[in-house]
């Protein structure tokens, strides 16, 4: 089965694995060394630095992105709208990754869960920062600003400043299912759908343990 034959879904699942194993590779070299690998910390640099828009983006992290571009995803051409929404949702998820990873000695990438339910997806995650719902007007804020954002660059800034606050705590993400929403949030009629996940996510309550952790109940 070709790309071009496979569903939206089907495409969000891949750029989620190739997303992962970007992240997973990233964070193996900084967290073996503690961040004291000078090349884990100059890949985490480049990609922290890249969301940050302050140094030319492609031309920074395009080695990251494409040496290793899989058969499965849409091949780069020009004026080619997948292959735009498909590498925009992976450079933003190892972006946001890059900044909720910064100074930590342990990782903040989740290792895949076969069970759904034990997936840190966005919306669990947000919720974890504070738990209790009542004091945590300031993250429901936050998440309206980016249901409410007129772009996709403006759904990122959002979710940025929700993965800095996770930054305070050892909160670990599923960035695999990350980019996978990051890719369903650039077609009009997916948008609604990824924000009503994350709601779901967002309010359901949490397992009572997640990677031996205690969470939310």
């Amino acid at each position: 089965m070709t790309m071009a034959s496979l569903s939206r879904y089907d495409k969000a699942k891949a750029v989620g694995k190739y997303a992962a194993s970007l992240v997973y590779d990233v964070q193996r070299e900084y967290v073996s060394g503690s961040g004291s690998s000078a090349r884990g910390r100059a890949r985490l640099s480049r990609l922290h630095r890249d969301l940050d828009g302050v140094s030319p983006s492609w031309m920074l992290i395009g080695d990251e992105l494409f040496s290793n571009w899989p058969a499965e995803l849409d091949a780069p051409a020009d004026n080619s709208p997948e292959f735009e929404r498909q590498s925009n949702a992976i450079r933003a998820a190892l972006g946001l990754y890059a900044v909720h990873q910064r100074s930590k000695k342990q990782g903040v990438a989740q290792k895949f869960q076969s069970n759904p339910g034990l997936r840190m997806t966005f919306g669990r995650a947000c919720r974890r920062i504070e738990p209790d719902t009542d004091n945590a007007k300031g993250i429901l804020r936050r998440l309206r600003v980016a249901e409410n954002a007129p772009d996709f660059n403006g759904i990122v800034r959002s979710m940025r400043a929700l993965i800095m606050l996770m930054r305070n705590t050892d909160i670990q993400v599923d960035y695999g299912s990350l980019a996978s929403d990051l890719y369903l949030l650039q077609f009009s009629d997916s948008r609604g759908p990824v924000f009503q996940r994350w709601g779901r996510d967002y309010y359901a309550k949490l397992p009572s343990t997640q990677n031996g952790q205690k969470t939310d109940k």
